[in-house]
């Protein structure tokens, strides 16, 4: 089994990236991607410990590009985590999410809310420093009761305390991730555009800046959707992937090792992925 879609204690996931891989192997998958969002950081010590136990690690990140409407996430793999290029943009995007993270307290505190940096901070220990962690202070104050309410209420695009922070566009994306030896899937494209009768033709466009996969295989996703992602995936020549988007505490309800995809997808996704691993 394959899952190129996971979050570490790099970012906003609960598990440190050693015990991801030690998670991802006890739920039976054999190749598996860690892909933080804007960072590699957790990469080298989640590698180093699939090595060790037997599983297939990809390196990986999730991306969150610049987009006039909706919300697009691509996610880089295969690539080398220490290309000095990519490491100075992957250093670009940290900046901004600094930025925009200081931006968002100072937004509280206009609400009347004393929310202090240190106080969210100390929900992602020495790490990434994310909207989740917003989430979490929040709900440890009781000012929201659960992660969906507190983006709701205080932290999802259009709420009072969300501030944007600075991304790349698609075509940048794309490119420093193939600059550095590795390819690019979209992660769940209704994101993007819930209307597949409109999505089609906005993953084409990104198709021709370089895209090589898209996630129809998604934990939030029904079987109907899951088809009909597979046949614009079929139509543009897209390899279909495989992400549950794993978070740990985060999101309780998302699992490791229960999204099962035919030999024949899983055989595309090992040829597109394996060329570019760094311990295939």
């Amino acid at each position: 089994m394959i899952d190129l879609h996971t979050h570490s204690t790099a970012s906003d996931g609960s598990l440190t990236p050693e015990a991801l891989a030690r998670a991802g192997k006890a739920a039976g998958l054999d190749i598996m991607a860690l892909t933080d969002h804007d960072c590699a950081k957790g990469v080298d010590a989640f590698l180093a410990e699939a090595q060790r136990i037997g599983l297939t690690g990809v390196p990986g990140i999730e991306l969150s590009a610049e987009v006039p409407s909706g919300q697009l996430h691509l996610v880089g793999l295969g690539f080398d985590p220490h290309d000095a290029a990519l490491t100075a943009k992957f250093d670009a995007l940290l900046n901004g999410r600094d930025a925009r993270n200081h931006a968002m307290i100072a937004a509280f505190q206009a609400q009347g809310i004393d929310l202090t940096f240190e106080e969210v901070a100390a929900f992602a220990g020495d790490e990434l420093v994310s909207r989740v962690h917003f989430a979490q202070a929040l709900i440890a104050r009781g000012l929201a009761t659960d992660l969906a309410d507190a983006f709701t209420r205080w932290l999802g695009k259009g709420a009072p305390c969300y501030r944007d922070r600075f991304r790349y566009s698609p075509a940048e994306c794309i490119a420093m991730v193939r600059n550095a030896g590795g390819v690019v899937v979209m992660a769940h494209p209704l994101s993007l555009e819930p209307d597949l009768s409109l999505l089609e033709s906005r993953i084409a466009e990104l198709r021709e800046l370089g895209l090589a996969g898209m996630e129809c295989f998604y934990s939030a996703y029904d079987a109907e959707t899951t088809l009909g992602l597979l046949r614009i995936a079929n139509r543009l020549g897209l390899v279909p992937s495989v992400g549950s988007d794993f978070h740990g505490t985060p999101k309780p309800t998302v699992q490791l090792g229960r999204l099962t995809v035919s030999p024949e997808t899983e055989a595309r996704l090992r040829a597109l992925v394996l060329r570019t691993a760094a311990n295939p």
